[in-house]
Order: structure tokens, then C-alpha cells, then sequence
């Protein structure tokens, strides 16, 4: 998973805002903060993993709903989709003030919350999509003060959406599927790796305890469970290459010896590796 580059200021001159998409697989920020600006977090297909410094734990933020992170808070964000998509706002603290006074109430953001993001917020952002580009416009310079009031009212659609919306406890039921397809997806790029259940619980935003129970609720099998079947099934496919070996398929699954490799064939109702490179049936 590399690195998404970032930056502590994207906003200049008498910019107000700027509306970042980003479509990045297995998106992943080192540590950073912001200066003077605002950043509002939208997934839009995968669900976001935000470790910020006020908060004891992670959160996870799913489409349909935001986060806000204020300046100056040291945060970093991941997630685990090969199509991860969402979008992030970023707004001048000025600005931020401003829409305040006209609301005659402040962002809450001293712990960051998931908060329901309105049909507005969506509209607002789709109605930037469509002014982004002013290249071939009969007018550009109208066309250019237009896209420029789209990302305000984007500005101003995320502070009101931060200041009225309904906050949403973490680890929706509703949510656990998308949850469960996700750890799979990360279970099954590291399985080459040694993963504990701690580790996989901190990759998530989830407790271990939550994690074991929401993985057995929806697949009907363990976290370890299922590691060790993924690693038995990649493990019969590289059997069948040329010119592997069982020591380097042991390896690239994960595993330290051929012989742990053979006591999960056999758990799993699989011919020994050794006759499974032959062609052998499962012995279910």
C-alpha cells in the first residue's frame, strides 16, 4: 500500500475552498495536518479509516456520511478497496468563521465525529463536477466565476452539513457487510504477511473483540478461519505452476514450514501438497 502524497496547504490567494477527488486503490496518508483549513472527508465507494489525534480510536468513515477535521489536527486516513474513491473539501478557516457567524453556532470538532451527510452536500458537489472544467466554454471567464461559486456553495454546504447534521455511532449494522467485504479484501493482499488480530482490528478502526464477532456474524467462519482456507486455496493453485516448489509455495502464503503448510491441507480436506502438485483431488 503506498503512500498518497499530501499537503498542509491547498489553498491560495483568495481561494475560499477546494474540492479534491481522489480515486486512489488501497489509499493510504501518512501523518499530517493542515494550516488554517478545514477538511471535510466524503467517501464515496469504500469505506475510510481516520486516526486523528484528539480521538482515543479510530473511526470509520462510510459513504453517505463525513467527517470534519479542523487545523492544525494531526490525522491520517486509509483504506483498503482496490477502488477506493471519496472526496475531500478543504476550506479556509475564515470562511469556516464566517458561515459561523451567519449560523450563530460552531463546528463541534474538538472530537471528530461521523456525521450523515445531507442530499444537499451531494448536490452541491456534483453541481462543482459539473463546472470543474472550463475549457471549450463560450464564455470562460463567466465560466471560471461560475465554477468558482460552485466550490463556495460547496464550502458552505459542508459547514451547515457540520453544524446540523445527525451524528452516527460507529459500527452500524447496516454497515457490517461493506466492513466484512473490506477485511476480506485486505485478508487476502496480506496473506503473505504475518497479520495478527490486533493488527487487523488497528487497520480497520475496530476493536479486536468487534471485529471477531462482526467477521464470524456475516461469513460464518473465524478471522484465523479464513486466513488459513485462503491460504490453503492460493496455496493448491501455485502448486500447479512449473517449477514451484511446496518450500516457496509455504512461502509466498505466509507460512514458515512445509509442514504447517501440509496440516492445513489436511485440515481443509486436501491431499497432501506433495500429491496435490500431481493433479490430487481434495478428500473432503
Amino acid at each position: 500500500m503506498n503512500l498518497y502524497p499530501t499537503a498542509s496547504r491547498h489553498l491560495y490567494g483568495d481561494r475560499v475552498a477546494d474540492v479534491r477527488h481522489v480515486s486512489v486503490g488501497e489509499y493510504r496518508t501518512p501523518p499530517h495536518a493542515h494550516d488554517d483549513e478545514y477538511m471535510f472527508l466524503l467517501p464515496r465507494t469504500g469505506q475510510l479509516v481516520l486516526n486523528v489525534e484528539s480521538n482515543v480510536a479510530p473511526v470509520r468513515v462510510a459513504p453517505k456520511s463525513f467527517v470534519v477535521v479542523p487545523p492544525r489536527r494531526v490525522h491520517d486516513t486509509r483504506g483498503h478497496r482496490p477502488g477506493q474513491e471519496h472526496v475531500a473539501v478543504y476550506v479556509a478557516s475564515d470562511f469556516v468563521a464566517f458561515c459561523e457567524r451567519k449560523a450563530r453556532r460552531k463546528l463541534a470538532c474538538n472530537r471528530i465525529s461521523i456525521w450523515s451527510a445531507p442530499l444537499a452536500l451531494f448536490d452541491a458537489v456534483r453541481v462543482a463536477d459539473d463546472t470543474r472544467t472550463t475549457n471549450g466554454a463560450p464564455f470562460p471567464e463567466l465560466a471560471a466565476f461560475r465554477a468558482d461559486l460552485a466550490v463556495r456553495t460547496v464550502a458552505a454546504s459542508c459547514v451547515e452539513a457540520g453544524l446540523t447534521s445527525a451524528a452516527i455511532p460507529q459500527c452500524r449494522s447496516d454497515a457490517h457487510a461493506e466492513i466484512v467485504r473490506d477485511i476480506r479484501t485486505f485478508l487476502d493482499a496480506t496473506l503473505d504477511e504475518p497479520m495478527t488480530l490486533d493488527r487487523i482490528a488497528y487497520e480497520f478502526g475496530l476493536s479486536r473483540r468487534t471485529l471477531t464477532r462482526i467477521f464470524r456474524d456475516a461469513t460464518g467462519e473465524s478471522v484465523v478461519d479464513y486466513q488459513s482456507r485462503r491460504r490453503v486455496e492460493i496455496a493448491a493453485t501455485l502448486l500447479r505452476a512449473p517449477g514451484m516448489t511446496v518450500l516457496a509455495v509455504a512461502a509466498a502464503v505466509g507460512l514458515d514450514s512445509p509442514s504447517y503448510l501440509a496440516r492445513l491441507f489436511r485440515q481443509h480436506g486436501y491431499a497432501p501438497p506433495n500429491a496435490f502438485k500431481q493433479g490430487a483431488p481434495r478428500i473432503d
